[in-house]
């Protein structure tokens, strides 16, 4: 069985044209082991192999419609933006000093848009083109954060709902 699922797989890659463009003999030793080879030993009996052409077909060039050639990054709408991380009502532990705000966007984000995080209503730096932000030096307490994207014309394209998480810091009342 072993000889029979070897000698299948060494027809199927010597059909490959990649693999091979020269001439495939078969070889049997002695013991009966047969093999396919593209250059047989000088002193072994090896028979030509006459392989079937491979039939390949290419993909045809995608057609473009002239809406296709006009579009415009307008055109490309956002259909989920949400904030993956933190999930909503978190609660960040004491001794983390930096928490990452990630948005899950569908589609991804596409070339010349940025991405601007807010926390308490305020912008976190600029807008930047990723869609993960690390924040740190938050103050004990409740923060929302939301974030919008924005096209090259600095246009909103989209906005999240808000996140509600708690940060928790070590009480100097021990």
């Amino acid at each position: 069985m072993k000889t029979l699922t070897t000698t299948l797989a060494s027809l199927i890659l010597l059909a490959s044209p990649s693999l091979f463009a020269g001439e495939v003999f078969r070889v049997v030793d002695e013991d009966g082991q047969v093999t396919f080879t593209d250059s047989p030993a000088a002193n072994t009996k090896a028979e030509s192999i006459d392989l079937p052409e491979t039939n390949i077909a290419t993909a045809p060039p995608a057609h473009k419609t002239p809406a296709d050639s006009e579009a415009t990054e307008d055109e490309v709408p956002y259909t989920s933006a949400r904030i993956a991380k933190p999930l909503n009502k978190a609660t960040i532990p004491p001794g983390q000093k930096t928490l990452i705000v990630e948005l899950a966007l569908k589609p991804a984000l596409q070339e010349g848009h940025l991405v601007q995080l807010y926390v308490d209503g305020r912008p976190q730096g600029a807008a930047s083109a990723s869609t993960t932000f690390s924040l740190s030096g938050l103050n004990r307490g409740e923060h929302k954060a939301h974030m919008e994207v924005l096209g090259a014309d600095k246009k909103r394209r989209t906005k999240t709902g808000s996140v509600t998480f708690y940060v928790k810091q070590h009480s100097a009342n021990n």
